[in-house]
């Protein structure tokens, strides 16, 4: 049982610090393409199993990281979409858009979500309120890829 310590640490560590998935895909390819087919030589004829078996921990590693990543993009975008809704109820009763957004408690939102996403790296909201252009952005890729919704236009842009 102490053998499968290792992968099993690797495999935690991996979803623990990937959050954008990138190594993830790395070693993904690399289970597929190097690993599961060198499983199967002759070289490994009496460990194959152990090593199928280290094959599917890792595999379902990166498959968490995928799925993971997937659930913070459908989160952003709906914390995202309540916050822009609050924001438009709240020009639509004052005539303005707010300057900040917690401004929007309680009457618009009960609580304005601190995090975008759950990640430890950059993963808050940003709003901006200028006199004639608003925003509300979020980093989708760190250390770049913000997208942006634009208040005035309401349509959402990519920055970085």
């Amino acid at each position: 049982m102490l053998r499968w310590i290792k992968p099993i640490a690797l495999s935690l560590l991996l979803i623990a610090c990937d959050e954008q998935g990138v190594l993830s895909f790395l070693i993904g390819i690399f289970l597929l393409v190097v690993y599961l087919p060198k499983s199967f030589g002759d070289h490994y004829k009496n460990c194959r199993r152990e090593r199928l078996i280290r094959f599917a921990i890792y595999l379902s590693a990166v498959l968490m990281v995928c799925a993971l990543r997937i659930y913070n993009t459908s989160l952003a975008r709906f914390r995202a979409d309540s916050v822009i809704a609050a924001v438009e109820a709240f020009k639509a009763k004052t005539g303005a858009y707010p300057e900040r957004l917690d401004q929007l408690e309680p009457l618009f939102m009960a609580k304005v979500p601190e995090k975008a996403k759950m990640t430890f790296m950059d993963n808050g909201f940003r709003y901006s309120s200028r006199s004639d252009y608003h925003t509300l952005s979020y980093v989708t890729f760190p250390p770049f890829g913000r997208r942006v919704y634009d208040f005035e236009s309401r349509k959402w842009k990519r920055s970085d």
